[in-house]
């Protein structure tokens, strides 16, 4: 059952991945601007510009253009970048795991600070003082912007006090590269130092994007415990004369694993996009910062990829979500 619902899901993630992949191609070649004259310059001869275009394949018929973009992705080759000329899949595989990191690092942030305070509030609801001010102090993390707070705190903590890096994002390449080769055994001072290095490199642009997604997740955490206690099997517990500790451990935080899941789910497609604004206030590597680089360069392939890349990895996450649901619910079948 699971695996015919799995097969299903995907099927019907073709049309939707076919229709943001279609939206970006043509999009990009909406938006002002030339991609042989964002490469050569204004002060490039109209022989050149046209050589460019033919270099470049931008000559043919768009159809023809989005037919041979959509063969190649079928076979996740998104072509050549006009810029540096290297492969966009090349890249995007260097660029993945900065990103990968920033997400998982920001979301066990957002999950550790929000939860608890969520939870917190909506258990001392009858109680102003705790839940007006968890509640406040989320309405206050929703209102400030990504970029803003990422300024703030370079401000403080790379200008001021010069306790963390200004840009860059560490040495991913090499700790990847001695995980693989087993040098990370061998060597392990140099690899325990590659890892510290990006490590340090992580702590503000993960900080930054995750307690502005803190504020998201206490208030849907909040939400869903609401739901939970307010469920008659919650009474009948209360009724039986079990302790309020007892109601609270075995009972609501059991039930309110579904909903979490789903704060989860929102939380990854949020953060995906949070990555854009995240890398380029840090200048940080990653598929965000590529994904502005690529659209201020007018580069097709670069943004086309990066953001079919991003689209699958949203979509893999829902349904991720969907097949644990089965799995934590008894109650869930996919028929």
């Amino acid at each position: 059952m699971v695996f015919q619902y799995v097969m299903r899901r995907l099927l019907l993630a073709v049309p939707m991945l076919l229709g943001a992949m279609s939206i970006v191609f043509f999009a990009m070649r909406v938006l002002p601007g030339d991609p042989c004259m964002a490469l050569m310059g204004e002060q490039a001869t109209r022989d050149a510009l046209q050589d460019c275009v033919r270099d470049l394949g931008l000559e043919r018929p768009v159809v023809v253009q989005y037919g041979e973009f959509l063969w190649k992705s079928v076979r996740l080759d998104f072509g050549q970048s006009f810029r540096q000329h290297y492969r966009v899949t090349d890249y995007i595989l260097r660029m993945f795991p900065y990103t990968f990191t920033l997400v998982l690092t920001s979301m066990v942030i957002a999950l550790a600070i929000g939860l608890p305070t969520g939870i917190v509030s909506a258990l001392k609801r009858r109680n102003p003082l705790i839940d007006y001010s968890v509640r406040l102090i989320a309405l206050l993390g929703l209102s400030m912007p990504v970029f803003w707070f990422g300024i703030l705190l370079l401000i403080l903590f790379s200008l001021h006090w010069d306790l963390f890096p200004l840009i860059g994002g560490g040495d991913m390449t090499t700790v990847l590269d001695m995980l693989t080769s087993g040098e990370c055994v061998t060597s392990p001072e140099d690899f325990l130092a590659a890892v510290v290095d990006v490590l340090h490199h992580l702590v503000l642009p993960a900080f930054t994007l995750g307690i502005t997604l803190a504020a998201t997740v206490s208030r849907l955490s909040r939400s869903a415990m609401l739901e939970v206690i307010s469920q008659d099997y919650i009474r009948t517990a209360r009724a039986k004369g079990l302790s309020e500790r007892l109601v609270i451990y075995k009972h609501a935080l059991r039930n309110m694993t579904i909903p979490l899941l789903t704060i989860i789910g929102v939380f990854m497609a949020v953060a995906m996009t949070g990555t854009v604004l995240t890398e380029t206030v840090f200048t940080r590597p990653g598929l965000g910062k590529m994904l502005v680089d690529a659209i201020g360069a007018r580069d097709y392939p670069l943004a086309q990829g990066a953001i079919t890349v991003f689209t699958m990895m949203i979509m893999g996450v829902n349904l991720l979500v969907d097949i644990l649901y089965a799995a934590c619910d008894p109650r869930i079948v996919y028929s």
